[in-house]
């Protein structure tokens, strides 16, 4: 593992600045914080993406369920978890205004960079915008100290036009992000199935409520394939949309999955 780094003072700032954290797009961002960066209670994370072909820090659990759940959207093509906000006087400018405390660093009193932990770049229909999203658990709104960096962070973007975004981790959520989580694993080690596959997998697939058991039972019989694949291009059919599921339901603890739709190549 790469050793990590320090963000104590003003030349912290300057010298990742320089070594391009926080800086990029797509493959070549490099997130402010990475997972070695930061002190970990084991709920950080490493995933490799399948829309920026990288790996993303990610340092929470909640924050792992709102990457999975941001990638999936159509409308997301690039992820930059942990951006920082830059310049720091900026963000110290509107604590002052807002008769806040600016965040900083305990052991050197410098004020801290602020990050949001996603920035997403969107576009559909020709149109291409940004969405700054910040995740939180639903009980720490109520704390007066996290309101008044959420307002600091939500005028930040405000002032740069970029929409500013919530996510809050409820058990829906959690069960959504667990279902794509489960979804996507193929992809991201790598699988990737032979045209001919996933179109004769398709037509075994009905709309309504399956038995993932059974759904992988067919595959093996009528395609010839062993256990591994059969469940390899299951999870790649949803994970490439070409049959869309009803996120909702847990795939994992209940081996059932609600078919909405089958995809078919046109």
């Amino acid at each position: 593992m790469a050793r990590g780094r320090n963000l104590l003072t003003i030349q912290d700032f300057q010298r990742a600045l320089k070594n391009r954290y926080g800086l990029g797009t797509g493959p070549a961002y490099k997130p402010w914080l990475r997972v070695q960066d930061v002190a970990s209670k084991g709920t950080s994370a490493k995933i490799q993406g399948l829309k920026s072909n990288r790996v993303h820090h990610l340092l929470s659990q909640l924050e792992c369920a709102c990457f999975y759940q941001a990638e999936f959207l159509d409308r997301v093509i690039d992820i930059r978890e942990q951006f920082p906000l830059l310049p720091l006087s900026l963000s110290m400018k509107i604590a002052e205004t807002l008769g806040i405390q600016h965040p900083h660093i305990p052991k050197t009193n410098t004020p801290s960079i602020m990050t949001t932990d996603f920035l997403l770049t969107c576009y559909s229909d020709g149109q291409l915008w940004y969405e700054a999203v910040c995740v939180k658990p639903e009980q720490q709104l109520l704390n007066e100290r996290v309101a008044q960096k959420l307002d600091l962070e939500r005028i930040w973007w405000q002032l740069l036009g970029v929409t500013f975004k919530v996510f809050i981790v409820s058990e829906k959520t959690r069960i959504q992000s667990s279902n794509i989580e489960w979804a996507t694993s193929p992809l991201r080690q790598g699988y990737m199935p032979l045209e001919n596959e996933v179109e004769d997998a398709l037509t075994l697939i009905p709309v309504g409520n399956i038995l993932v058991s059974e759904t992988c039972q067919d595959f093996m019989i009528k395609l010839g394939m062993d256990a591994d694949n059969a469940l390899s291009l299951f999870r790649f059919l949803i994970a490439s949309k070409k049959i869309s599921i009803d996120l909702d339901t847990p795939v994992v603890d209940t081996g059932v999955v609600t078919i909405t739709q089958v995809n078919h190549a046109s």
